[in-house]
């Protein structure tokens, strides 16, 4: 089995990323926001890394978050391992060198991850309107907060990565 470096470094990050989004929680939970950032934190590995050291980050990283948050245990952790799977498949498609796919792939996670949270918590209270405005208001605010955030943790992650003398191309992609 290959042990790939960055996927250290890609799960620090991440966890970094979940600190920050768990303490943006607290300070906003006065106004009852809770943003969700998750969306991010499975774009490199996906895009940079084999099958294998993708897998590993995603699944350490996915127990992490699992363990961080008050969701049934596992959640998380097959949401990443699927949705990586699928985007491992058709990341021929995607270039990592600029933000512009990396942002997008982020957005469309993270709205996969509200919308998850919310089928999960809404089992009692389906028929509240409240809980569904505050599912949008809290949606819309993560949207918002990861326009700010996704390019600053992936140029991050890039940083880091150049830091550390580590690869900083994808492996088995097309170069332009």
């Amino acid at each position: 089995m290959y042990f790939d470096p960055r996927s250290l470094l890609f799960f620090g990050a991440n966890a970094l990323l979940l600190h920050c989004m768990l303490m943006l929680g607290s300070a906003l939970s006065p106004w009852s926001i809770f943003p969700v950032l998750i969306g991010p934190m499975l774009i490199f590995p996906v895009l940079y890394m084999r099958h294998s050291a993708y897998f590993l980050c995603a699944l350490c990283t996915g127990l992490w978050v699992d363990a961080a948050l008050p969701v049934p245990f596992g959640l998380l952790t097959g949401l990443f391992l699927i949705t990586g799977a699928i985007t491992f498949m058709l990341r021929n498609r995607f270039r990592a060198e600029e933000n512009d796919h990396p942002c997008l792939l982020a957005h469309i996670l993270n709205l996969m991850v509200i919308i998850l949270l919310a089928a999960i918590s809404s089992g009692k209270t389906q028929h509240l309107f409240d809980f569904w405005i505050q599912t949008a208001l809290c949606a819309v605010a993560s949207h918002l907060l990861l326009l700010a955030i996704a390019p600053w943790f992936f140029n991050l992650q890039r940083l880091l990565l150049e830091m550390l003398h580590l690869d900083t191309k994808p492996e088995d992609l097309p170069h332009l």
